[in-house]
């Protein structure tokens, strides 16, 4: 009897503790985000008769949230299944990290396995642009997808740095596409992009969320072009100075090429040259132009701009005193005409001088024996002084006359006779006698040009004789000029020097090679090596010189060539033509010059650098343009071979070609 009471209380014990059965069927993804909602089927199994709340809480980052509650009443062995939802709403979750969902009825709860709650969005672009024009569509196109990779649905903005443009739109099933068009004066250069994508709830806050920064560059578009100059007018003898500016669309300069025209007023091309845009150029203007207006044209990327400058009357006179003689030179651009003073001592003389530009006249000085202080007055710059010493009875400025020159004509016809005759033997006996008797054969090519011209020195080792010589002067006072030069580098110089071979010799062809320069008024200068082919326009009177140099030296090269294919002694040569700026001052029977910058230097280079060919600089090739056709190579600097240089019969050609076929079209028509 005691042992069934014992059972009975266990029994009763037992069934006081048995609680009702949970099992959650599906457990949770192991990732969601934010805005998702979890499906969470529950089922619950009573073991006796229960009647509690059925709780779910929502656990992250240690705090439990109660999301869902039901009171439940179950008979013993009943069973109930709960379809719940749990929403991962910001108000639930609060921040993205580790959760988990505990179900609970009475004292009885279950927990899912802990799942991953992110707020991340994933952007991709299709249709990225990288540079961009001025009123160009900007096309934002592409994807997005949630860390759990289910699509978005939700919205799109993008923030540009230009002009502060926001774009938005809709993000439709993972894909959104915008567009916006950049105002025509949208500034250059780069600009950033911050797209962000993001999803709300129903309560307007953001769930999950992206951020994708890029940029892309708008570009330069030329809009306009200028030629802007110091002056409107140029003094003759100096120099014109200006730049091209091409402007783009917010008037930024840009920089490009640009070529440049002028034309003086007969409308006739004087130059054409490349610059580059915004970069200063100078026209130089001889102190003896004339007084006229003259136009620049620019072109460059498409557009074309005018600039005229004026060139206005120059009334200048140079005075110099040589002893007891006034020289006075109109360096103007227009006829002196006016009154000059010459004060001697205390006494003024008026002198009445009219010349044309370009002609001097001399004048003789008198006074009383002594030494005065003698002053010329003009109307233009400051009074020239200076002490001289005169003789005479009176005070007076007289013109210089020709009277001497006919006093003495026999005297000067007989001097002349007897130089020719002397100059008639040395070329024809060879130095060995002359009309006085023998002389010596130091009387050689040297003495012989120091007859002709007592200002000038031939050098022992020279190969050629020149009627137009340059003489290179370290420190002169002249006038600024844009030459070009064409330089010869004998490579076997010592060689040619030494050679003693009279038919058909080295000296000879390089004298050829001199006379043809000099049928192109080139002036001459031979630096041991080198011989230099110079066009200074003041002697050439032309400032486009550029094709007259590569004609001249093509038909050295060609000459050379020839000589080389026969002679024993063949000449190792380079040829190169460079362009730049020397300093010039005309003397008797030649021309002294000094080079302002490396044209010397870069020209011996170049050309020491040339096997057999010619070779232009990077300056020269620029001015030639399209009449050459060169090969670049790069040494030190860049340089290009030439290798064609097109005729004017092929323009001519072309311009024949081209009016006939108008012509036909329009008779066509």
């Amino acid at each position: 009897m005691k042992n069934i009471l014992l059972s009975i209380g266990f029994l009763v014990l037992l069934v006081s503790f048995v609680s009702p059965s949970i099992i959650i069927n599906q457990q949770p993804n192991d990732l969601y985000n934010i805005g998702d909602v979890v499906n969470l089927p529950v089922k619950i199994t009573a073991i006796q008769d229960t009647s509690s709340f059925f709780q779910i809480y929502l656990i992250c980052s240690g705090i439990q949230t109660e999301v869902y509650r039901e009171y439940v009443v179950l008979a013993t062995g009943e069973e109930k299944i709960i379809d719940s939802h749990v929403p991962l709403i910001k108000s639930f979750v609060g921040s993205p990290g580790n959760c988990l969902i505990k179900t609970a009825l009475g004292s009885e709860y279950t927990l899912t396995n802990e799942f991953k709650i992110s707020d991340k969005i994933f952007i991709e672009l299709s249709t990225e642009q990288k540079d961009l024009v001025p009123g160009e569509t900007f096309i934002l196109g592409g994807s997005a997808n949630k860390e759990n990779g289910n699509s978005v649905d939700g919205f799109i903005e993008a923030n540009l740095t230009i002009e502060e443009a926001v774009i938005s739109g809709i993000v439709d099933n993972g894909f959104f596409h915008v567009e916006y068009v950049l105002p025509e004066k949208s500034r250059a250069g780069q600009h950033l992009v911050r797209l962000e994508i993001y999803e709300k709830d129903s309560l307007g806050d953001k769930t999950s969320k992206g951020f994708l920064d890029f940029s892309f560059k708008v570009l330069q578009v030329p809009t306009s072009l200028e030629i802007i100059s110091e002056s409107s007018e140029v003094k003759p003898g100096e120099n014109f100075k200006a730049r091209v500016i091409l402007y783009d669309q917010t008037g930024e300069k840009i920089e490009s090429n640009s070529t440049v025209f002028l034309e003086d007023a007969d409308g006739s091309l004087r130059e054409q040259f490349n610059v580059l845009t915004n970069e200063l150029f100078e026209i130089p203007v001889l102190y003896n132009e004339k007084p006229s207006t003259w136009k620049l044209t620019a072109e460059s990327s498409g557009f074309t701009t005018d600039l005229e400058f004026v060139i206005p009357e120059n009334l200048e006179i140079k005075t110099e005193i040589f002893n007891k003689t006034l020289l006075i030179t109109n360096v103007g651009n227009v006829p002196y005409c006016k009154p000059v003073t010459v004060k001697i001592g205390d006494n003024p003389v008026n002198v009445d001088v009219c010349l044309k530009v370009d002609e001097s006249q001399k004048y003789v000085l008198s006074a009383p024996d002594g030494n005065y202080r003698v002053e010329i007055l003009t109307g233009e710059g400051s009074p020239i002084t200076g002490m001289v010493s005169l003789t005479g009875k009176n005070v007076g400025v007289e013109k210089a006359s020709p009277v001497g020159f006919i006093k003495y004509t026999i005297v000067w016809i007989f001097i002349i006779f007897v130089l020719g005759f002397v100059a008639f033997l040395i070329l024809k006996k060879g130095y060995k006698r002359s009309f006085f008797g023998y002389a010596p054969r130091s009387f050689n090519k040297q003495s012989r040009l120091a007859v002709a011209d007592l200002t000038y020195t031939s050098k022992k080792d020279s190969l050629i004789d020149a009627r137009n010589r340059a003489e290179l002067s370290l420190s002169i006072k002249g006038d600024k000029q844009s030459a070009t030069v064409v330089c010869l580098n004998m490579k076997n110089y010592h060689e040619i020097v030494s050679s003693k071979l009279k038919d058909g010799s080295p000296k000879q062809i390089l004298q050829r090679a001199v006379n043809m320069s000099e049928s192109v008024k080139a002036s001459v200068y031979e630096n041991q090596s080198n011989i230099f082919f110079m066009f200074i326009p003041s002697l050439t009177r032309t400032f486009k010189n550029e094709k007259t140099a590569v004609d001249l030296a093509n038909k050295i090269k060609q000459e050379l060539n020839n000589y080389n294919r026969l002679a024993k002694l063949k000449i190792n040569f380079g040829i190169s033509v460079d362009y730049g700026d020397l300093v010039v001052k005309p003397g008797t029977n030649v021309v002294f010059f000094m080079s302002l910058g490396p044209l010397i230097t870069n020209a011996k280079k170049i050309a020491f650098s040339s096997d057999g060919e010619i070779v232009l600089s990077e300056k020269m090739r620029e001015k030639l343009g399209a009449q050459v056709k060169t090969k670049k190579y790069l040494n030190e600097k860049p340089y290009y071979k030439l290798e064609d240089i097109k005729s004017e019969k092929e323009d001519n050609q072309k311009f024949i070609t081209g009016f006939l076929k108008r012509m036909r079209d329009e008779q066509k028509k």
